[in-house]
């Protein structure tokens, strides 16, 4: 028994991240026992339908007290009645009151229901919440003027991903109908066609304008085509890329380990610590020569080098001393296997060195810096 308690939980999937995810989208839409969070007051707009639907849907009779304010009952005398006089449709319409304030205390955060000035009742708290968000007329001329002034601006900057211009407009585009802002269905299109880059988007603009199906479309069907397109360039950059890895964010949210690289293959030559610093005399060139026979200890200047041609190639013979800080025990023999791997190695880039250094014949030797 104790070991299946132990697995249920050391084989379970949660992770922080996964929780952090869970509780955001919690707060975003509410759950059954708690309604939607208001978490700043830029996300008052969006708030206030999902806010309206789940109170609808779960205290109806709450949501009448947002309606129409509610007074507290009172007697012939005008006295107000104390809780213990309330009526039964009484005692129902104060728990309602209640209910609803209590529902607004959980869905807005602490910090922004401090700043709001109400009267303690749930139709005030509503509608204070309302003129926090939007301003007084003065700020709300201000905001539109300034919305204006973005919209005739709007373009993309450099560098800029296709999805992230268009996240930027429907932002805009949503700020402008908030506060009333309206335009025709051609300024939304050509506003967002404007600001796509002309030397990525230009050719198949000009597609959609010739063939006709640019006049009749809405500010949604365009930037679904945009989307469509996006995609589409995306495949065909990948399909063309040699050096093609895999994206797994474009599917799966999750932590993914990292890709190790390959190790770099490592012979007795290169099997020294990197971080060794090097000799002076080391970061001075060293040409390799040819010598019939090579002492170790004798300086490079004693070396003699010798080629010839050999059809449209150069033959080099050459024997190069090395000095080895990790060799003192390797014999001969195994000097010479990496040598001769090493030389298959320069053979088969050979035409492309040569290419590239602009010594076409390779006759002015092999300089190792």
């Amino acid at each position: 028994m104790d070991n299946d308690f132990y697995n249920a939980f050391a084989t379970s999937s949660i992770t922080p991240t996964s929780i952090a995810q869970n509780m955001n989208l919690e707060n975003e839409i509410g759950t059954t026992q708690k309604p939607p969070k208001l978490m700043s007051i830029e996300e008052y707009y969006g708030l206030k339908d999902r806010f309206e639907k789940w109170v609808q849907a779960n205290h109806l009779r709450s949501w009448e007290c947002i309606l129409k304010t509610y007074v507290l009952p009172r007697t012939d005398l005008q006295v107000e009645k104390a809780i213990s006089e309330f009526t039964g449709q009484e005692r129902e319409m104060y728990r309602a009151e209640k209910m609803m304030i209590s529902l607004l205390q959980q869905a807005i955060k602490e910090d922004i229901f401090v700043l709001l000035q109400h009267d303690k009742t749930s139709k005030s708290i509503w509608d204070a919440l309302k003129v926090n968000f939007e301003g007084s007329e003065n700020m709300i001329k201000s905001k539109k003027a300034l919305l204006k002034k973005e919209f005739d601006l709007f373009s993309s900057f450099p560098g800029e991903e296709t999805k992230k211009l268009i996240e930027r407009y429907c932002h805009l585009v949503r700020s402008m109908s908030m506060l009333s802002i309206t335009k025709d269905r051609e300024e939304w299109v050509d506003k967002l066609a404007d600001a796509l880059p002309q030397k990525e988007w230009g050719t198949y603009l000009m597609i959609l304008k010739n063939t006709g199906v640019y006049d009749g479309l809405t500010n949604s069907q365009f930037i679904e085509k945009i989307e469509s397109q996006d995609l589409e360039q995306q495949k065909i950059a990948r399909m063309n890329n040699p050096s093609n890895r895999q994206d797994v964010k474009m599917y799966y949210k999750g932590d993914v380990p990292e890709i190790e690289r390959s190790p770099k293959i490592q012979t007795a030559f290169s099997a020294g610590d990197s971080s060794e610093k090097v000799d002076q005399s080391s970061n001075k060139s060293r040409v390799f020569s040819s010598y019939p026979s090579v002492n170790p200890k004798e300086t490079t200047s004693s070396f003699q080098h010798q080629s010839y041609k050999s059809g449209n190639g150069c033959v080099i013979q050459c024997n190069i001393a090395l000095n080895l800080p990790n060799g003192q025990n390797f014999s001969e023999e195994v000097a010479k296997d990496h040598m001769e791997l090493l030389g298959s190695v320069l053979l088969s880039y050979e035409g492309l060195v040569a290419g590239r250094i602009g010594n076409h014949m390779l006759t002015k030797g092999i300089t190792i810096r």
